[in-house]
C-alpha cells in the first residue's frame, strides 16, 4: 500500500497560479517556477534564482520535510 501524499506537496491539490513566470533579477530573462522550487539556475546568464514566491508553510516544522522537499536554502 502506498503512504499517503502530503497535500502541500500534492500537485493533484495545485492551483493554477502554483506555476508562475518570474523575471530573472539579473538579466531580465523569464523563468517558470513551480511552487515548490525553492531555486532554479537562469537558463539564460547560469545564475541562482531564489524563488520569490517559496512557501515552505509546513515543511518549517514537519520533521519529515527534509525528506518530502530536500533542503531548503537559508531564508
Amino acid at each position: 500500500m502506498r503512504a499517503p501524499r502530503c497535500p502541500g506537496q500534492d500537485q493533484r491539490y495545485w492551483k493554477p497560479g502554483d506555476i508562475f513566470d518570474v523575471l530573472c533579477p539579473y538579466c531580465n530573462t523569464e523563468m517558470e517556477f513551480w511552487k515548490d522550487e525553492p531555486m532554479l539556475n537562469c537558463p539564460h546568464c547560469k545564475k541562482p534564482v531564489r524563488n520569490p514566491k517559496l512557501d515552505p508553510g509546513c515543511a518549517e516544522w514537519c520533521k519529515y520535510a527534509d525528506e518530502c522537499l530536500g533542503k531548503l536554502p537559508d531564508q
